[in-house]
C-alpha cells in the first residue's frame, strides 16, 4: 500500500495473501503424494514459481527497508470496523467452504460460498444470489468436473448428477 509520508511505501498488510499462498502451497505440495505425476508436476512447478514470486518480493521489501523507501505498518488491515468485519468474514466464508468440500463437494461448497457471499457481503437479493451462485458452481462443475475430470471431492450433487447422466 502506498502512502504519501516522506514518499516512502508502506508494507505490512501486503504480506497476507503472500504468506496464506505459501502456505497453501505447501499443504498442497505435502497432499499429492498420493496423485498421479502429471499431478505432482504441475503442484510442484506452480508452488516453485509461486515460492519465487514470494521471494522477489521479500528480496523488494528488505531492499527497500534497508534503503529507508519502505516502512512496517499493519494499520490498513484495520483502518475501519467495517473494512475489518468484511475482511474477516471473507476469511471465515472461505475456511467453512474449505472445511465443507469433503461432505458437501465441489459444486455445493462453491455454490454455497458463492450465495453467502452474494448475500452478506455483497447485499444481493436471495433470489439473484442464487441464480448467480447456481450458474457459476454449475459452470465450475461443467469445466473442472466434467471436462477437466478434476478429482475434487464428490458429494450429493455430483453423485446425484453422476446418476443420472452415467459419467
Amino acid at each position: 500500500m502506498n502512502d504519501d509520508r516522506n514518499g516512502k511505501v508502506a508494507t505490512g498488510a501486503d504480506w497476507i495473501i503472500p504468506i496464506l499462498g505459501a502456505g497453501f502451497a505447501t499443504y498442497y505440495l505435502i497432499s499429492i503424494k498420493d496423485l498421479d505425476w502429471e499431478a505432482k508436476v504441475s503442484g510442484v512447478f506452480c508452488a516453485v514459481v509461486l515460492f519465487l514470486l514470494i521471494g522477489i518480493f521479500a528480496l523488494r521489501t528488505v531492499l527497500g527497508l534497508l534503503r529507508g523507501t519502505h516502512y512496517i505498518e499493519l494499520r490498513s488491515l484495520y483502518e475501519s470496523h467495517k473494512l475489518a468485519l468484511i475482511r474477516g468474514s471473507l476469511f471465515a466464508l472461505t475456511v467453512a467452504s474449505v472445511a465443507i468440500i469433503p461432505w458437501a463437494g465441489f459444486t455445493l461448497s462453491t455454490f454455497g460460498f458463492l450465495f453467502a457471499c452474494f448475500v452478506w457481503l455483497q447485499g444481493m437479493s436471495a433470489r439473484n444470489a442464487a441464480i448467480t451462485a447456481g450458474a457459476l458452481a454449475f459452470a465450475g462443475y461443467v469445466l473442472f468436473i466434467l471436462i477437466l475430470r478434476t478429482s475434487f471431492p464428490q458429494g450429493p450433487f455430483e453423485r446425484l448428477a453422476s446418476a443420472l447422466i452415467g459419467l
